[in-house]
């Protein structure tokens, strides 16, 4: 997420959830042994929100985001169903509107043998919003960045990437070979991001991964395999989500093609990739959202917000229309699983 979303990436084209299991069957479910996996953590409700820290600055990334703490504020709160909610601030005019970015206080390695699963019920789709969940390391791009969820506006295509320092390489061969994800540089394969951070990523080519569609369809599931043989990152409309995910029986190898892969074989995961802490954001504004304000058919969003908005630049819009930062501009979560392999 950093300098990792690129003007020329969002100009690609193409394009009330309930778990199946209540929350008494989620417990009981934490300490059991499944195929080769077994629970690490189990992030819902209250737990969850404690699982993280809230950066407390403006933004980055030219975004007019005035990032705050997020209980205190009002804007991150546990639901009557146990789901997470985290929002924007309605204030009518700011020149700095309050958002969240929270990062966990744990961190992560490959070497841990980690899968985790996101259980998204809503992302934040609204015009002048950059929503983003992604992990990154202490020291940027050296430690890595691996993006799982990130776009702006309307999109309704997902982009996912990952961005190092020098010596990790994207392998031809699995560029030719993705079946779900258009890469957006695909004859650059270096993932340094100090050289060029528009590669190494792409756009899923699902018209329902991300937003509005995403959160029409029912929301669904963002899955991320990490660890030392490579990185893989998958996901589902509620209604496509593999049996096993609901059962709390991830089988990873029976999930079919990952919409993303990163292999070892050009790149040690265990190097480029270092204690990454797990971020869950809502910039405004920025240079992602800017540059493709005036865009049809970026994202898969046929009608560019300038147009829909009649405003000519995102900060604007998000300065003056602070009122209609409401339910769609919120991320609703209803939980975060994180299994070791065993």
């Amino acid at each position: 997420m950093r300098s990792s979303i690129f003007v020329s990436f969002l100009a690609l084209t193409g394009a009330v959830y309930a778990s199946s299991h209540d929350n008494r069957h989620a417990r009981r479910h934490q300490n059991h042994q499944k195929r080769g996996y077994t629970v690490n953590k189990w992030l819902q409700g209250q737990s969850l929100l404690d699982a993280f820290n809230y950066d407390v600055k403006p933004a980055d990334n030219q975004g007019i985001a005035n990032y705050v703490d997020g209980p205190s504020s009002g804007l991150v709160y546990v639901d009557g169903s146990e789901k997470v909610v985290i929002s924007v601030d309605q204030t009518p005019y700011s020149d700095l509107r309050n958002a969240i970015r929270m990062t966990t206080k744990d961190t992560f390695n490959p070497s841990q043998n980690l899968l985790f699963i996101f259980d998204i019920q809503h992302i934040p789709c609204m015009c002048g919003t950059w929503p983003a969940l992604w992990f990154t390391g202490s020291n940027w791009p050296m430690d890595g960045e691996i993006d799982v969820i990130e776009g702006v506006h309307l999109y309704k295509q997902n982009t996912m990437s990952v961005h190092t320092g020098s010596g990790c390489n994207w392998p031809n061969y699995i560029i030719n070979s993705l079946s779900k994800l258009t890469a957006t540089k695909p004859d650059v394969y270096s993932c340094d991001a100090n050289s060029d951070y528009e590669s190494c990523g792409g756009s899923q080519d699902s018209p329902s991964s991300f937003g509005k569609a995403f959160n029409d369809a029912g929301g669904g599931i963002f899955a991320l395999e990490l660890n030392d043989g490579g990185i893989a990152m998958h996901q589902w409309n509620v209604a496509d989500v593999p049996q096993d995910i609901w059962e709390n029986n991830p089988n990873p190898s029976g999930w079919g093609d990952a919409v993303y892969k990163m292999p070892a074989d050009e790149c040690v995961i265990g190097d480029h990739f270092k204690d990454l802490m797990l971020v869950i954001n809502t910039n405004l504004g920025g240079f992602f959202s800017e540059g493709v304000w005036a865009i049809d058919g970026a994202g898969g969003q046929e009608t560019s917000c300038q147009k829909q908005t009649n405003f000519n630049s995102a900060a604007d819009y998000v300065k003056q229309m602070g009122s209609v930062f409401g339910d769609d501009a919120r991320w609703i979560i209803n939980k975060i699983v994180i299994y070791e392999q065993n």
